[in-house]
């Protein structure tokens, strides 16, 4: 709740503005269309966050995509583990074959990584990993989750920062990680 003034009673809109209360209208208002408002009550239909050219469907196994810090799709979501540098970054969709956990890895790439899995519209993350692991002496990055079949995820495959460049291949294997 917040102040709308003369005492008035509003609701904290998605731009993080007081607004007027209208999600129990059936009506769909822009300043109320996010997850945190469960996309104004129910009344806007929200939109992925990746584009069609980006849907991995329900590939599994090595390499379901590769791509460098060259070609990106997106700059505006960032994970809550990623570097302080906001680099722009390429957002994959993908839908769980199976119900279980499944592994996403960007262990090949030759760069400083980082690796977000959110819903599909990028409202709730789900996972995020910044290279903490720095398997096999390189900073890349890999994380789990778990799923329902049906599921569809955004995965979000960033750089530490604007500086970081270089190429990566995102793994995607049924199970926890095991690296």
């Amino acid at each position: 709740e917040c102040d709308l003034g003369s005492g008035e009673i509003g609701i904290i809109a998605c731009d993080g503005t007081c607004t007027e209360d209208t999600s129990g209208d059936g009506v769909c208002d822009e300043a109320l269309s996010c997850y945190l408002l469960d996309y104004d009550g129910g009344a806007c239909e929200p939109e992925t966050c990746f584009d069609v050219d980006h849907d991995l469907g329900s590939a599994l196994g090595d390499a379901v995509a590769t791509g460098s810090t060259e070609e990106t799709t997106s700059d505006s979501v960032e994970g809550s583990c990623f570097g302080a540098g906001a680099a722009a970054e390429t957002i994959y969709g993908w839908t769980a074959p199976s119900t279980g956990e499944f592994c996403f890895d960007l262990i090949d790439s030759d760069y400083d990584t980082s690796l977000a899995v959110f819903d599909e519209y990028c409202g709730e993350e789900l996972a995020c990993d910044e290279d903490g692991h720095g398997f096999a002496g390189g900073w890349t990055s890999w994380t789990s989750v778990s799923l329902a079949e049906g599921d569809t995820v955004s995965i979000v495959v960033d750089a530490w920062d604007t500086d970081t460049t270089g190429t990566y291949t995102l793994h995607i294997t049924e199970g926890a990680c095991v690296l």
